[in-house]
């Protein structure tokens, strides 16, 4: 285990888990040192470097800062473990397995008995047909071993039928997975799509059709898929009608959530995503509501932090896209002062935090700050290279450095990105144009030049805002009135 998973788990705690902790520590009145390294390592938090380490060892020198903290995650993770059997039915039901299989080597199986029936009503009631299975099969060995006294032929027939069912479900569950996956390792590979998902396509829609249409995680995956594969072909308006559908089926099977629901929260975040990606900024707002509606769920601290930036995302994407420029600036400083977390695990997430803060400086006019915020952004997210908010952060950063007049480190950003775009694939029309639009220099130009090049690049840019799917670039920034503001006389 490393120093940084610990600080991850510690950072993650709700405060009701960090409570939970803290009255399991105060059951034994001697010194802990797991506990008083717990408290300095949240005295520490959203500090950098190793401080927690120093003042640890500084404290306790006697002390191995290493034994400690492998102890005090082992003690976290079975607090975590015992408050989440409490709340979570799918781990209601892996402890009922537990217990069960002790009692039946302990030969006490009148007791396994009860807590299998136990977790096979909660997994029928979830549609978990692996615990479901799995109840089966322990209930079929034990009376197996008991030579099925007290129960008739038919009896053990409909059991071992009903075990059989439940792995056709799985069987098919597990087919729509394959599908879903095998269609987001293709898109991530060649984003452009046209016949390369076309056996995909049929596959899904041919398992759909032969499948049981009842079932909660089967019609999870048919509208999931259906949904990213509409976003990465640029129809955003029918993928949102299938986020829709997909909102209400969560709405309607509560019980049947994850917890924490990270499924809904990226249902809403498909519903958000797609409309601004139409510039529906005024129907944002109720789904914006209902992922403020998650926050009062006593989830994770990393849930809560996950919901309330694409909550802050969301609100910041609608003031820009609503040219409120001045609103948006003031949003960012009251997210800072409220120590907003962006570091938690979804790069894309914080790409897009970081994205919009820049390009809302941009916007502004503070090409200090936007040059600022998208180099903290390079440095923290290393991994998102194959991203396209990061392609379009690069082609800002450009035109940043455009805007402070750095024309020796602009002609060496260039050579470097277009080197880097040689590993990704082919260009987008829209960075071939960012990148000719720089190298003529329009600032230097006369007022004759400029009026005769506007035209063309007014017409390219309807062209790539009419071919979404192939320029994917175009939906995260304003081309048009960069290029009106460097061309207009």
């Amino acid at each position: 285990m490393s120093y940084q998973d610990l600080e991850k788990l510690i950072y993650s705690l709700s405060s009701s888990e960090k409570k939970q902790f803290q009255l399991y520590t105060n059951q034994s009145k001697n010194e802990k040192y797991y506990a008083l390294l717990f408290q300095i390592i949240l005295e520490h938090r959203n500090k950098q470097g190793s401080l927690w380490q120093q003042a640890f060892k500084r404290k306790y020198p006697g002390v191995s800062l290493e034994s400690t903290a492998n102890y005090l995650f082992k003690v976290l993770t079975d607090v975590l473990l015992q408050i989440r059997i409490e709340q979570d039915s799918w781990f209601q039901q892996y402890y009922g397995l537990m217990k069960a299989r002790l009692c039946f080597e302990r030969s006490i199986p009148d007791k396994g008995l009860r807590e299998i029936q136990a977790v096979y009503k909660k997994a029928n009631q979830t549609e978990n047909f692996i615990n479901k299975y799995s109840a089966l099969r322990m209930e079929l060995d034990v009376l197996h071993s008991s030579k099925f006294s007290n129960y008739n032929e038919q009896e053990i027939v409909d059991k071992q039928m009903e075990a059989k069912l439940a792995l056709q479900s799985i069987r098919e569950v597990q087919e729509h997975y394959s599908l879903y996956e095998q269609l987001n390792i293709r898109l991530a590979h060649n984003p452009t799509l046209d016949q390369y998902t076309d056996d995909l396509i049929l596959g899904e829609l041919s398992l759909s059709f032969r499948g049981n249409k009842n079932k909660f995680e089967t019609q999870k995956l048919h509208l999931l898929f259906q949904a990213f594969y509409f976003i990465h072909k640029g129809e955003y308006r029918s993928a949102l009608m299938i986020f829709k559908e997909l909102s209400k089926l969560f709405e309607a099977n509560l019980s049947r959530w994850n917890f924490p629901p990270y499924d809904y929260l990226s249902t809403l975040d498909g519903i958000l995503n797609s409309l601004g990606n139409m510039r529906q900024y005024a129907e944002m707002q109720n789904y914006i509501d209902k992922l403020a509606e998650l926050q009062k769920g006593d989830y994770t601290e990393h849930f809560h932090s996950l919901a309330n930036l694409t909550i802050s995302c969301y609100e910041l994407q609608k003031l820009v896209g609503e040219k409120k420029i001045k609103e948006a600036v003031e949003f960012i400083q009251r997210a800072k002062d409220s120590h907003l977390q962006i570091h938690i695990g979804d790069v894309e997430k914080t790409m897009e935090w970081y994205f919009l803060q820049a390009s809302t400086s941009f916007y502004a006019g503070n090409y200090a700050a936007c040059k600022k915020i998208l180099n903290e952004m390079f440095d923290h997210c290393v991994h998102g290279t194959r991203y396209g908010i990061y392609r379009a952060a690069k082609l800002l950063y450009l035109k940043t450095i455009y805007e402070l007049h750095d024309c020796d480190y602009l002609e060496s950003e260039v050579r470097a990105h277009k080197r880097q775009l040689q590993k990704l694939g082919k260009r987008y029309n829209t960075e071939n144009m960012v990148f000719r639009l720089i190298a003529a220099e329009p600032k230097r130009r006369g007022n004759e030049w400029k009026r005769k090049t506007l035209a063309a690049y007014q017409s390219q840019l309807m062209e790539l805002q009419a071919n979404q799917k192939g320029e994917p670039l175009v939906r995260y920034f304003d081309y048009e009135s960069w290029v009106n503001r460097l061309l207009k006389s």
